[in-house]
């Protein structure tokens, strides 16, 4: 075990290493402890590694005495880990990560492999692209898992930490040294409103900040991107509801006066139908923005790792272009007729 750590030139926190030499500590053992990490569920980290949840809970039991912590409490819907078990869990899964990458066969093979891949996707993709990711996945490594998790941008960097998450697609402005970024596509806010209503003829800067507005955003804070973006030119607007999904945005906007920001993208992807059928109409904003920038980003310890490189390709095919298949700026012109 010490000298398949020291191969992977690992360097982990000397109280792990302490404790995996004193007590000649199973791979099993940590293994079990990853999974239920990463499930926060007994029988759903059973299921991951084909155990018996007797099997999972008599390893579990051996970590605690071993430890001399609890390492996991009972929820409602499962565990939770304990401050040691936090402390221990970024070397622990570091360590297997490398453990295995230097077991994987050079010849990665998708058929046949059962890989299980975790990863957030921003809302304005997720709409098209948890299903296409999904679909194209099953399409080439049918024993392959994929589990998706809600995005934003503080809870997909600590996954990435933590490794709960595999790889995240979102927007983010500085990302820590040891997390490798891949740019997939850009796109720019719009601004979305009813059709009938007065200011389709006419939005201008005044305007804008004198109508109320719906802000979409997954992490519930009142203020978003167009709001920093506004703030430039000393201006705020009124937001009279906050929501987490672009979609909710717009299905208030086309029963109400109110206006919601949207990426274009989206407007055109998964909503264009639902937006036609709705009279919805698209503006642009009048005043100053940057546009917005998906990136596809995963930690040092997957970078090499066959499985996920290949998973990787998948994910930046499908979010890399928009899904109704044309150039985002060049759909423009059509969305705000």
């Amino acid at each position: 075990m010490r000298a398949a750590l020291s191969a992977s030139n690992l360097e982990l926190d000397t109280s792990v290493i302490s404790w995996v030499n004193n007590v000649r500590l199973d791979l099993n053992l940590i293994a079990v402890l990853e999974a239920i990490m990463l499930e926060r569920n007994v029988t759903r980290a059973a299921s991951s590694l084909s155990m018996s949840q007797p099997a999972v809970s008599n390893a579990l039991r051996r970590a605690r005495k071993l430890t001399k912590d609890q390492l996991f409490l009972k929820t409602a819907t499962g565990v939770q880990p304990t401050s040691r078990m936090v402390t221990m869990w970024p070397e622990l899964h570091r360590s297997l990560t490398a453990i295995r990458a230097s077991f994987t066969p050079e010849d990665f093979d998708p058929v046949s492999d059962a890989t299980s891949f975790r990863i957030a996707v921003t809302d304005s993709l997720a709409m098209e692209g948890v299903s296409a990711i999904t679909l194209k996945l099953q399409a080439a490594s049918p024993r392959a898992r994929v589990a998706f998790a809600v995005h934003t941008h503080g809870s997909s960097l600590e996954g990435i930490d933590r490794g709960t998450l595999d790889c995240a697609v979102g927007m983010f402005a500085s990302l820590p040294r040891d997390v490798h970024v891949q740019s997939l596509r850009t796109d720019r806010y719009v601004c979305v409103m009813r059709s009938g209503h007065e200011l389709t003829q006419s939005l201008t800067l005044d305007q804008f900040t004198a109508a109320a507005h719906v802000l979409a955003t997954p992490s519930g804070l009142e203020l978003g991107l167009v709001d920093g973006w506004l703030s430039l030119t000393g201006r705020t607007r009124t937001i009279v509801a906050v929501v987490n999904h672009f979609g909710d945005a717009l299905r208030i906007v086309a029963q109400s006066d109110l206006l919601t920001c949207v990426p274009l993208g989206y407007f055109n992807g998964p909503w264009r139908a639902i937006a036609d059928e709705r009279r919805l109409v698209v503006r642009d904003l009048p005043f100053e923005t940057e546009k917005l920038l998906y990136k596809l980003i995963w930690h040092e310890r997957l970078h090499t790792h066959p499985a996920h490189q290949w998973f990787r390709s998948l994910v930046g095919d499908v979010c890399g272009s928009p899904f109704d298949g044309s150039p985002i700026e060049d759909a423009a012109p059509a969305a705000q007729a």
